[in-house]
């Protein structure tokens, strides 16, 4: 069995010894101990004893090319693990724990879709409360090419490729997706432009 504490993963073994130990210098550790103590336990022992981390010492490739986020390049270093896959965004690189023989490109993708996603969402939450609308009932993601965005009922389905766009674009695209959930005209929509984003012709998005 195995548990996920902080990105990394421990798995459990029991034994007959009255003490617990864990064993390894990088994830997944192997943590042993005795068969009467459960998960919870486990858990808060593991958070007041954190086994050293010597990620460094682990092998790891670096993909060819940076994987670009929002219009920001990082550089990926890949991680080989027997674990379940997990992706770490830093500052200036992101970081990929899986299996060999894995499709490291095909886990970014998915996994930036979901980061796409959350972005839209804050932003979403942030306009809602700016322009007191709270008449949307759901976002969602397709991949969609002919446009940016479209108003489904009260639904607003954007498109994937929002994620090679920059940040600030993509905030400009939330706001013109709810101007046009609320049947602003042109002229009313980008006198809301001007007001909350007076630099919005500079995005070149329209």
């Amino acid at each position: 069995m195995q548990i996920e504490i902080d990105h990394n993963f421990y798995e459990i073994v029991s034994w007959n010894k009255d003490y617990i130990q864990i064993q390894g210098t990088y994830s997944p550790y192997r943590i042993y101990a005795p068969p009467y103590y459960d998960i919870a336990s486990l858990k808060q022992y593991i958070k007041l004893n954190p086994p050293v981390h010597q990620e460094e010492d682990q092998s790891y490739s670096y993909l060819e090319n940076p994987y670009y986020l929002f219009k920001t390049p990082y550089l990926v270093k890949v991680f080989s693990t027997i674990s379940p896959a997990t992706i770490e965004l830093k500052s200036s690189s992101i970081r990929v724990y899986q299996r060999k023989n894995v499709n490291t490109l095909k886990l970014l993708k998915a996994w930036s879709m979901d980061l796409l996603y959350n972005e839209l969402i804050k932003m979403v939450s942030y306009w809602e409360e700016q322009l007191d609308n709270y008449a949307i009932t759901a976002v969602r993601l397709s991949k969609r090419s002919n446009s940016y965005y479209k108003i489904e009922g009260n639904e607003i389905c954007f498109s994937s490729r929002l994620i090679d766009l920059d940040k600030e674009q993509l905030n400009l695209i939330v706001l013109a997706a709810f101007c046009k959930f609320s049947k602003k005209t042109k002229k009313e929509s980008e006198a809301i432009y001007n007001l909350y984003i007076p630099n919005w012709r500079e995005f070149n998005v329209y």
